[in-house]
């Protein structure tokens, strides 16, 4: 991997783009994007809705195909899906037929990891997320905030050394998603995993992230960025939290 300013790089794209086609012609929907993203940080891509943020987060995964430009995971570049991406998007797509241990282990078993190996690495994860004595239940008796637990429990149990989480909480209640984002910042903190996370919070993102890109409108290109130094726990109220999220707001809207 490279180095850069100390710290290796785990993701890079370079000229990364994105064009659909369709009857009606040609929509660019990622344009040209510069982006690297060291190890173990915590990178917020911060946008208005349908800005392409999503389309971004699967070409990283693998999920999409680019239309110009190169992605780098680990100095490996990126052509299709794979196991060192886990990826968690606002609907879980938990399967409803098997239990919360079984859709947490299911990566590994499709990998052929031994049943034993499988069950007690799933169970690490499903503690880390705060579902211990819920390893055996059904996703249609959880929760909104329980179910995201265990697509993280299960993005997280195939160890990846990275993860794209798309507004993984942007369909939960204010008080489950202030929780939620608790959670996540601790579990980052235990389990050290390069992390980019998209959302159009911008609480949320001051709250989690290391650093901040303003995406702007489709096509998605990078408007302004941000590093946050505010220590860890952070407070909402913080007047340096505070402070921030109005610069970051205004470069959004510039009438606020």
């Amino acid at each position: 991997m490279q180095v850069e300013q100390g710290r290796q790089v785990m993701i890079d794209c370079k000229g990364l783009s994105k064009t659909f086609y369709s009857e009606q012609g040609e929509f660019k929907v990622v344009d040209s994007i510069d982006l690297k993203v060291s190890e173990n940080e915590f990178l917020v891509l911060f946008g208005p809705g349908q800005c392409g943020k999503t389309t971004l987060i699967n070409l990283i995964a693998g999920l999409e195909e680019r239309s110009g430009g190169v992605v780098t995971v680990g100095g490996s570049i990126v052509k299709e899906a794979g196991p060192d991406r886990g990826v968690v998007y606002q609907s879980t797509a938990l399967f409803m037929w098997m239990t919360v241990i079984g859709n947490v282990e299911y990566g590994l078993k499709m990998k052929g990891v031994p049943k034993k190996e499988r069950r007690e690495r799933a169970m690490y994860y499903i503690k880390l997320v705060g579902l211990e004595g819920f390893e055996n239940a059904y996703p249609v008796k959880l929760s909104g905030g329980m179910k995201q637990r265990v697509g993280i429990a299960r993005a997280y149990c195939i160890e990846p050394k990275v993860m794209l989480m798309d507004e993984p909480f942007g369909a939960l209640d204010a008080q489950t998603r202030y929780l939620m984002q608790k959670e996540l910042e601790q579990i980052w903190q235990r389990e050290r995993r390069t992390v980019i996370f998209v959302t159009n919070n911008i609480e949320e993102a001051v709250y989690l992230a290391d650093r901040i890109l303003v995406l702007k409108n489709c096509p998605t290109g990078i408007k302004a960025e941000f590093e946050i130094k505010l220590p860890r726990p952070r407070n909402y109220v913080d007047r340096e939290f505070l402070r921030l999220r109005k610069e970051i707001t205004q470069i959004i809207d510039p009438t606020l």
